[in-house]
């Protein structure tokens, strides 16, 4: 006992407040749920592959029911107690699971750190929300907070807007966090994607976050540059809910995709609750933003509100051919008729075309555009401003070619903060049922106002 008061930080009982007590109660209770998934997981795989089941399962089984146990004795002391704790019940409860002391030891000094970083959360889930904004099933204590710690949210993205939520979910009491994102860092991303650094330069974006966000907030997070298709059901099962921060409209529907088949049903054709794993979509471009709340099949999904989509603007193939009146009509003439053109290219300065006759055969397949690549970029740069100079049309920039070839979206810090925060509020309302969840769109515009709409 003594070793466990120690960890957390206190000589003796008397020391600890009842918080600190109940938080101990709850986390004793979620560290046993988890070392029973974890035997489940290990029997049924056992089972599955027609192999013996593991010798450690039964003692996992073991940890997980002395667990159960020491935390209801706990909780049960604490409420008979009324807020005057007896040393020596306490003293006693702990001692009869000496078995267990090195794993009750490490799981105090971590009680220790949480309660003292939770400090700020405490107060929020420990009062009933105001009627009609709270979950009816909300239950005020500081059981939620230890809840909250042991759930696992995916982070899809880790740029401007992931930045932002990342350091948000660490900050709000989330322990558990993955992250995905394919991405480099260039040092365009240094001016709002604060996680990242000059000598990050070149890094895997997932990679640099996680490792400073761990580092920084002492959270736990995993990693991930890969495409999100590689990733199968049963990965996607094991998240609590989703948190996506993407740039493309095909990556947000195969994810929606993959959420909604999640849902699992019982013979009467009713959702099973525990298979269901809520996404919560944000975005911004410039001043505007918007985060949506998708928990299938109680709302629409993605797919519902593709309306919202309106797309950039287009221009007929006439015009680039042969009326251009605005740089970017030049620069997709170079994109869209003079890259496909071309034969070689060794830098934007030496490189060749192709005849007419190859432009005709099947054989000379296009090169391929790398849009990261400098010399690629510059090529085309070079061949929008000829076009621009022969139609006395002026602004074609190295930049502007950049943004419109690469579809850079523009990007504002304060914007991403707003809507990052607003995703995470979602989070955390999901997660702990201190409030109702958004019902289910909301879109900011920095330069009018704000408005909420349901799909």
């Amino acid at each position: 006992m003594g070793a466990i008061l120690s960890a957390m930080g206190a000589s003796k009982v008397s020391e600890l407040s009842t918080d600190q007590l109940k938080l101990s109660a709850e986390i004793i209770l979620q560290e046993g749920l988890k070392c029973l998934k974890e035997a489940a997981k290990k029997e049924l795989e056992a089972r599955e592959k027609f192999r013996a089941i593991p010798k450690d399962v039964s003692s996992m089984k073991d940890k997980a029911a002395a667990f159960e146990k020491l935390s209801t004795n706990l909780s049960q002391l604490i409420e008979e107690g009324k807020g005057s704790i007896v040393v020596q019940d306490v003293k006693g409860l702990f001692d009869e699971y000496k078995k267990y002391q090195p794993e009750l030891t490490a799981l105090a000094k971590s009680i220790r750190g949480k309660h003292k970083s939770f400090h700020c959360l405490l107060p929020l889930f420990k009062r009933k929300p105001a009627d009609n904004l709270g979950d009816e099933d909300f239950e005020p204590g500081v059981k939620k907070v230890a809840q909250l710690m042991y759930k696992k949210v995916l982070c899809v993205g880790a740029g401007g807007l992931g930045c932002e939520i990342l350091k948000n979910l660490a900050l709000s009491g989330v322990k558990n966090i993955t992250v995905i994102d394919l991405d480099t860092i260039d040092v365009s991303n240094l001016n709002r994607q604060f996680l990242f650094r000059r000598k990050d330069i070149g890094k895997p974006k997932a990679q640099v976050a996680a490792e400073f966000i761990e580092k920084r907030c002492g959270v736990k997070v995993t990693w991930y540059k890969k495409p999100i298709q590689e990733f199968s059901q049963a990965f996607y099962r094991g998240f609590d809910i989703v948190i996506a921060g993407l740039d493309n409209v095909k990556a947000r529907l195969w994810l929606n995709l993959t959420l909604f088949n999640l849902v699992q049903r019982d013979s009467d054709g009713d959702p099973i609750i525990e298979t269901i794993v809520p996404l919560i979509d944000g975005g911004t471009e410039g001043f505007k933003g918007q985060t949506r709340f998708f928990l299938y099949p109680f709302t629409s999904c993605f797919e519902c509100s593709m309306s919202l989509l309106t797309g950039g603007p287009k221009t007929d193939l006439c015009t680039i051919r042969s009326t251009p009146r605005i740089p970017e009509h030049c620069i997709q003439y170079a994109l869209l008729i003079e890259w496909p053109k071309l034969l070689s290219i060794t830098d934007h300065k030496t490189y060749k075309m192709k005849t007419k006759a190859q432009q005709e055969s099947s054989e000379f397949k296009d090169l391929i555009l790398d849009k990261d690549d400098p010399e690629h970029m510059a090529w085309l740069y070079e061949r929008a401003k000829e076009r621009a100079n022969q139609f006395g049309i002026t602004g074609v920039t190295y930049n502007l070619t950049m943004q419109y070839t690469k579809n850079i979206i523009p990007a504002i810090a304060s914007t991403n903060g707003l809507v990052a925060a607003s995703c995470t509020n979602e989070v955390i309302k999901y997660l702990t049922e201190c409030n109702n969840n958004l019902d289910n769109y909301y879109f900011y515009n920095g330069t009018a106002g704000c408005y909420t709409r349901t799909f």
